[in-house]
C-alpha cells in the first residue's frame, strides 16, 4: 500500500526538489533513499523486502523499474536508469532448483540504458554503461560500455570530469559531488 501511494505521488516535472513526498512514502515502506532521488512511475520491488535496496543521493530511476531483492540491492549515486530496467539478484541452482541470492551492486555515475536486465548477484562499476535491452550476467568493469544478450564489453568510457545529470545539474565523476557551486533544492 504504501508503495502505491508513493507511485500516486510521481511529480510530473523531473526536478529532484519535486521527489520529497514519494521518497518518504518509499522510505515509509523500508527503501533506503539519499538526498534527490528521482523515482518515476510503475517501480516495483519484493514485499516485505524493501530493506534490502539502498539507492543513494540523485539517482534516477526511469518509468517502469523492477527491483527482484531477494538479497542487497544497492544503486550508486548520480546513476540513471532509462525505463523498463530490471535488477535480479536471486534465482534458482540449474541442478537442485535450490534458491539462491547475493548482492547486487551498481556503482556510482552509470547509465542503464532502455529495458536492460541485470541478473545475478554482481557489480556494475562505477561510470559504466550498459546498452538498451542488454542482459548482464557478469561484473562490469568501470568505466565500460556494455552491450548485447548476453552483455559483452564494447568500448571503455573516457569520462570527462563534468557530467550532466538529471534536472541539469552538474557532478563529479571522480567525487561524485555537485560541482560548479551548485547546491541541492529539495528534501
Amino acid at each position: 500500500m504504501l508503495k502505491w501511494v508513493a507511485d500516486q505521488l510521481t511529480p510530473m516535472q523531473h526536478e529532484p526538489s519535486g521527489w520529497g513526498r514519494k521518497n518518504w512514502w518509499l522510505r515509509k515502506a523500508g527503501l533506503h533513499i539519499g538526498r534527490g532521488v528521482a523515482i518515476d512511475y510503475g517501480f516495483r520491488c519484493l514485499t516485505g523486502l524493501e530493506e534490502n535496496i539502498t539507492i543513494e543521493d540523485f539517482a534516477a530511476i526511469g518509468i517502469g523499474a523492477r527491483v527482484w531483492n531477494f538479497s542487497s540491492v544497492v544503486i550508486g549515486a548520480f546513476s540513471m536508469f532509462a525505463a523498463d530496467v530490471t535488477l535480479v539478484n536471486g534465482g534458482h541452482d540449474k541442478d537442485t532448483f535450490e534458491p539462491f541470492s547475493g548482492p547486487l551492486t551498481i556503482g556510482k555515475g552509470c547509465w542503464i540504458g532502455n529495458g536492460a536486465r541485470i541478473v545475478g548477484p554482481l557489480t556494475v562499476g562505477n561510470n559504466a554503461i550498459v546498452g538498451a535491452g542488454a542482459i548482464v550476467t557478469r561484473d562490469v568493469p568501470e568505466s565500460a560500455i556494455v552491450a548485447g544478450v548476453p552483455a559483452k564489453i564494447i568500448g571503455m568510457r573516457e569520462v570527462p570530469e563534468k557530467v550532466w545529470h538529471l534536472g541539469g545539474v552538474y557532478f563529479s565523476s571522480k567525487t561524485f559531488e555537485l560541482i560548479d557551486g551548485q547546491s541541492f533544492k529539495g528534501e
